[in-house]
């Protein structure tokens, strides 16, 4: 669905496209996973790019511990839930800000290759997503979280996903839509839709792209995006 994407704009080019104040220093990321931090726009404070940590820990959780999915939300029963609804219902909507995002097809034996997904029209979007706090009980420290939403896969991603599912990917009239605070949240759902394949690209990238970086084995580099020119490139 999307368990890992990039981030690789330098700061110039995210200010073009949002020209907000970016809190604390960014680097460009290849291989952006759980736990690692990402840029968010927030609903609450549109005028800001945060950086918060990947995977939604909950204002109930006794520690930042992730124990279940909740880096994953399922845009059509989000509002069933009762972990995502209050989020939904207090507008703790956000935009996730990405320029490709990996996806894998199952080989034999358990093995995976991965592909990775980018728009024809524009180098950097957001997907939409969903944000909270927790506090620790102890230190009163903030942490936030944010997790992405997530819709029926269009025919380019099913072919390689096999649970055909993909990021909601805004357009950017939709992207003032999800972060507004006004609009009636049944117009915000709205615009959890399917994104047009038509206006999406596939490659076929090295199976580097697998490995999670960490600070011990670091994996994080431009020569992740290198395709592999293969037919299947679309």
């Amino acid at each position: 669905m999307c368990a890992r994407y990039t981030l690789t704009a330098e700061e110039k080019e995210i200010l073009k496209t949002h020209p907000h104040q970016i809190q604390g220093e960014w680097t460009p990321n290849y291989n952006l996973a759980i736990t690692q931090k990402g840029l968010v726009i927030t609903a609450d404070e549109p005028d800001i790019i945060q950086q918060m940590s990947f995977g939604i820990v909950p204002y109930f959780a006794d520690n930042l511990k992730l124990t279940r999915d909740t880096w994953n939300i399922k845009s059509e029963t989000a509002m069933e839930s009762k972990l995502w609804r209050p989020l939904l219902v207090n507008h703790k909507t956000c935009l996730v800000m990405a320029d490709s995002f990996y996806e894998w097809k199952e080989l034999d034996k358990g093995d995976k290759q991965p592909y990775r997904f980018t728009l024809k029209d524009r180098k950097l979007f957001c997907f939409a997503g969903l944000w909270s706090q927790w506090v620790d009980p102890e230190t009163k420290e903030k942490f936030r979280t944010y997790g992405i939403l997530t819709t029926e896969a269009n025919a380019l991603v099913a072919e390689i996903h096999s649970k055909k599912r993909m990021p909601v990917i805004l357009t950017k009239p939709e992207e003032n839509i999800w972060l507004s605070k006004k609009l009636p949240l049944d117009t915000k759902m709205s615009v959890l839709d399917t994104f047009p394949q038509e206006l999406m690209k596939r490659v076929k990238v090295s199976k580097r792209v697998n490995a999670v970086s960490t600070l011990k084995k670091p994996n994080n580099d431009s020569d992740l995006l290198l395709p592999l020119n293969t037919d299947d490139d679309i």
